[in-house]
């Protein structure tokens, strides 16, 4: 790693085409998906934020206060990881930008950002610096990362992790005899029962020279080729599991339709040998490279006197996506799931629904009630939708569940 003389000039992250300063958040979703980081922060598409993210904005700002003042204003979420949290104090490094003195960089390229914590209080007797990053994360159980993933560069916590340690060997004066380095996540639980975790991964000074060397170098001259890209369609995406990641990408519709190409949805989503795999629900079975994916089966909604005409149909396709398509481009549902959430969670004085306390209109489970009756109030225009992963998100679920008796036409993934 070679640090830049000078911290990173503010402004665009990418100006025609050229990458001006990267983010542990853009290598993470890059690696997520080419294209979704494309239309993020090549193209600038808006992105909707969730409640979730509001919760852990929140959480942050309160850990940062009380680890660099000692005032104790922790909320719930926070408060729930009071005894792993060092003592605080001034040695500790909390916020730490990464674009300072002797500044990250990959490729060339300086990183903007910042370290939750560093601690040095080990350093000078073990040689022993820890890093941490604080995830607020709806279930420690099935969300939390593994000590061998946060010192993996190809995972996406690593990617983040690794990074924050090779910004450490950048600062040699600072942090004279550092010989290990430890990399941890410290999780607070957001659903349900109040736990926090703290997972760790010790690695040598070498271990991540050679990770950041080898693999984030790489990756980083990979995505200048695709800030160039002229269009979406010449970024490479990952169709499956990214598709439904997080609530939904947002910019599955854009993905899917394109705009620049003539190719139809469903030459798009057929396998062929040097194309994608088709997107099926994320519990179906690999198909068969020369295999076609089987056409999903029709559950249409019980029928109505007076069949509106066609342009007037509203249909949805639930963990699934067309095979076959009449010129109707399918809509992600996830951005009217956002909406709907918002104007229930305004109205009621909340974030986030999901954590309406006891003494809300909404306590108890009552906001899904609330949820569906709003949805079933203000239908989504007509036209053709898609809700993917409901399994994953408690919301998508309750509006399809309202919304289904509703549409002309509901076709549900075969499993």
């Amino acid at each position: 790693m070679h640090p830049s003389p000078e911290a990173p000039a503010r402004g665009p992250a990418i100006i025609a085409g050229v990458i001006q300063r990267l983010s542990a958040s853009q290598l993470k979703k890059h690696k997520q998906c080419p294209r979704a980081w494309y239309f993020s922060k090549v193209l600038r598409l808006p992105e909707p934020t969730t409640g979730a993210q509001n919760i852990g904005t929140e959480g942050h700002a309160q850990l940062e206060h009380y680890l660099s003042t000692g005032q104790d204003v922790l909320g719930p979420f926070a408060r729930s990881g009071f005894d792993l949290l060092p003592v605080p104090g001034r040695d500790l490094l909390v916020e730490q930008k990464l674009d300072g003195a002797s500044p990250l960089t990959a490729g060339g390229i300086p990183f903007t950002g910042s370290i939750d914590v560093v601690n040095p209080r080990r350093l000078a007797t073990d040689g022993v610096l820890r890093i941490t990053d604080h995830k607020f994360t709806a279930c420690i159980e099935e969300l939390a990362a593994t000590a061998e993933q946060l010192a993996d560069a190809n995972t996406e916590p690593g990617l983040q992790m690794v990074g924050y340690g090779a910004w450490a060997l950048g600062q040699v004066e600072r942090f004279p005899g550092l010989r290990v380095l430890e990399l941890e996540h410290i999780y607070y639980q957001t659903r349900g029962q109040r736990l926090a975790a703290s997972v760790v991964a010790s690695v040598p000074v070498e271990h991540i020279a050679h990770e950041w060397r080898t693999k984030v170098e790489h990756q980083v001259e990979t995505m200048k080729q695709h800030a160039q890209a002229a269009r979406a369609d010449d970024v490479p995406a990952n169709y499956g599991p990214a598709c439904v990641k997080y609530g939904g990408c947002p910019f599955l519709a854009k993905c899917l339709t394109g705009g620049n190409k003539t190719m139809s949805l469903r030459d798009r989503l057929l396998p062929t040998p040097l194309d994608l795999p088709a997107v099926l629900p994320p519990d179906a079975p690999e198909p068969a490279p020369v295999q076609v994916a089987p056409e999903v089966a029709e559950q249409p909604a019980p029928k109505r006197r007076g069949r509106p005409p066609k342009s007037d149909l509203r249909v949805l396709y639930v963990d699934c996506l067309p095979t076959k398509h009449d010129g109707t481009r399918p809509e992600s549902l996830t951005g009217y799931v956002d909406t709907m959430h918002r104007k229930v969670a305004e109205a009621s004085g909340l974030d986030d629904v999901r954590f309406a306390g006891g003494d809300s209109a909404l306590g108890f489970g009552r906001w899904r009630g609330a949820l569906a009756m709003a949805a079933r109030a203000e239908l989504p225009p007509p036209g053709s939708y898609v809700a993917l992963g409901i399994g994953q998100s408690e919301l998508m679920q309750v509006i399809v569940e309202a919304l289904e008796p509703t549409f002309d036409v509901v076709v549900r993934g075969v499993r």
